[in-house]
């Protein structure tokens, strides 16, 4: 979670079988599954997650055509590969990004369960149904001045905190560290593909604590109130100019 000191440089087996599944998981520092998911399975029986793979990835405007190509196809490859894997599983498509290494599913306790051990997978996070037009700005992740400041100025600075577990880097092995990066930047590229078509500008991807920086308008600050990658929503200042 990003706090507003920081300041550093775009988816049935039982309830009760998914627990102790999932457990052993969960008690690293990078589980896949956090708790939310397996206890909404349980309350419910199934949950929308978005789901983040494990493809080398890129924002594909640092990247030549050839090598936007070479990506896309490695994402459709791993999408492929993990549906083959939830073959007999309760699940169900709701979205299946070609642009960012992940895709949205509604998953039952098997389905969950097979995510948790998949080697194609780097993380599980609660997806949201589809936003109603008539939704509230609710101040719960996004202050209520930073909404003002965007309807006033048109844009604000902002730096959004990820939902994804962490730990000091010098407390991980390098393996855990790996794995933590690409958990952030499985968050990052979810966020990004929630903002498509609003205003918004990447101004800082970070690789090694869970948060981006962005200009964002009104719509995009909606969309990351309502995100359930964000946990929280803070001011950021422009850069500092050397003289």
């Amino acid at each position: 979670m990003i706090k507003t000191k920081l300041r550093p440089r775009a988816l049935v087996v039982t309830a009760a079988v998914l627990l102790l599944t999932t457990t052993a998981a969960m008690a690293e520092p990078v589980g896949k599954v956090p708790a939310e998911v397996i206890e909404q399975v349980a309350a419910q029986g199934s949950a929308l997650v978005l789901v983040g793979l494990k493809v080398p990835w890129q924002m594909e405007s640092t990247l030549s055509q050839e090598q936007v190509v070479s990506q896309r196809e490695a994402i459709a490859a791993i999408q492929s590969n993990l549906l083959s894997e939830l073959q007999g599983k309760s699940f169900k498509i709701t979205r299946q990004y070609d642009q960012i290494p992940g895709i949205a599913l509604e998953v039952g306790a098997d389905a969950l369960a097979e995510l948790a051990h998949s080697p194609n997978v780097s993380n599980v996070l609660l997806d949201r149904p589809a936003t109603q037009p008539h939704e509230a700005l609710s101040a719960d992740k996004v202050p209520s001045e930073l909404f003002a400041s965007a309807i006033d100025n048109g844009s604000v600075l902002v730096l959004a905190g990820l939902r994804t577990p962490w730990q000091r880097e010098d407390q991980l092995s390098d393996e855990l560290v790996a794995l933590q990066r690409s958990a952030i930047l499985s968050a990052q590229s979810y966020v990004l593909a929630e903002l498509g078509g609003t205003q918004f500008r990447v101004l800082r991807l970070y690789r090694s604590i869970p948060g981006i920086a962005l200009r964002v308008g009104v719509d995009a600050l909606r969309v990351l109130q309502n995100s359930p990658a964000v946990t929280n929503v803070v001011p950021d200042r422009p850069a500092r100019v050397v003289r």
